[in-house]
């Protein structure tokens, strides 16, 4: 619950606006790395990509699951963690779709037409924006999956599972943030919305796995 007055914090002060204004005049009073090879190219184009390599690899793995025997007791992970990686993502993408805040690249204050909002402004009756929540780090932040399919056949260190989904989506925020793509907010409640979502998911896909995994899987260890 930590989040939340962080999220308040953000959405009462000029904070946003503040640490955005830091990284468009470090770049030049431009947004300079809205096109560079690493934050666009790889960060963006490519990130995108294996994102995508990774869900394949575990649908790959779920499908082998029905054969290979080694595999078959992780089949429930395998699948939570598919499952997890499409719709939390794809949440954020219709919250996002619903949203008329703009990015820091169309605000008038860095150069673009369009005038700030804050995240919970629902009445401007512009139609134009459609910035927040972040999209592109959500995908990274979707790897939370990762930590709810596997953390329960885990004895212990569980928390390294955290690792894939908080260095991929604070990578890719972080990213997006250097383009002018998205505030600092935008990729806060993404974190938020991808965590709770894993959480709340994951409550309810429990109750489906086979009895029998917990017990093959008692002793395993990272």
């Amino acid at each position: 619950m930590f989040m939340v007055p962080i999220l308040y914090l953000f959405e009462h002060t000029s904070l946003d606006v503040g640490i955005a204004d830091f990284w468009y005049q470090f770049e030049g009073g431009y947004w300079s790395l809205r096109k560079n090879w690493f934050t666009y190219e790889i960060m963006h184009h490519w990130g995108k990509r294996f994102i995508l390599l990774i869900g394949l690899v575990l649908m790959t793995l779920y499908a082998a699951s029905w054969k290979v025997d080694q595999l078959r007791p992780w089949r429930w992970s395998f699948a939570f963690s598919v499952t997890a990686m499409i719709l939390l993502p794809s949440l954020v993408a219709f919250l996002k779709h619903l949203s008329s805040v703009p990015c820091p690249w169309d605000v008038s204050h860095f150069g673009g037409g369009l005038i700030y909002l804050h995240n919970l402004h629902l009445t401007s009756g512009i139609s134009s924006g459609h910035c927040f929540p972040a999209g592109h780090s959500s995908g990274g932040f979707g790897l939370f999956a990762i930590y709810f399919a596997f953390g329960p056949f885990v004895t212990r260190n569980r928390f390294w599972l955290l690792l894939p989904g908080l260095v991929t989506g604070l990578a890719f925020g972080l990213a997006q943030e250097l383009r002018g793509a998205h505030f600092i907010s935008h990729d806060l409640w993404s974190v938020a919305i991808c965590w709770f979502g894993a959480l709340l998911l994951f409550k309810f896909a429990w109750g489906f796995r086979r009895p029998g995994n917990t017990f093959e899987l008692q002793g395993v260890t990272v």
